[in-house]
């Protein structure tokens, strides 16, 4: 593997039901810049389902990600489309990609704002409550930007 994948297969966040460490060690990780050292432990988090704080926390924080990995993005696009997960996350998860994509690097930006158009696509198709909504247009704009 080369440097950056091995940095990336990084998870010491352990056992995610003894949540309050986690989320000290998410504070320290992030305070010291190192969250990109972490990522397959953020996505981990992510698709957690059984802490809402833990999944907020990370949404929060991984936009400071310089490196982002094409699976963190993918998950923070699903994230944002799946209609079983409370729109407060949701609207964590539009803002967390306009700084990943932003912070995209590695030429796969193009490939990633088209996933992310799809599922906005898809989600400004039916009518959503009105904070989601915003949430959604101001995404739209962005990764139409981003494209150019």
């Amino acid at each position: 593997m080369n440097g950056r994948s091995d940095i990336m297969q990084q998870d010491p966040f352990g056992n995610l039901i003894d949540w309050g460490p986690v989320l000290d060690l998410l504070e320290e990780i992030s305070d010291k810049g190192q969250l990109a050292s972490c990522q397959k432990g953020l996505i981990r988090i992510l698709r957690y389902r059984g802490n809402w704080r833990l999944r907020e926390e990370v949404l929060l924080r991984v936009g400071r990600i310089e490196t982002p990995s094409a699976e963190l993005i993918h998950q923070v696009l699903a994230i944002l489309g799946d209609d079983n997960i409370y729109y407060d996350a949701r609207i964590l998860a539009s803002k967390a990609l306009i700084a990943l994509l932003e912070n995209t690097r590695d030429g796969f930006r193009s490939e990633m704002n088209k996933a992310v158009k799809q599922v906005t696509d898809r989600l400004m198709a039916t009518p959503q409550p009105p904070h989601f909504d915003d949430a959604l247009l101001k995404l739209s704009p962005k990764i139409e930007r981003l494209s150019a």
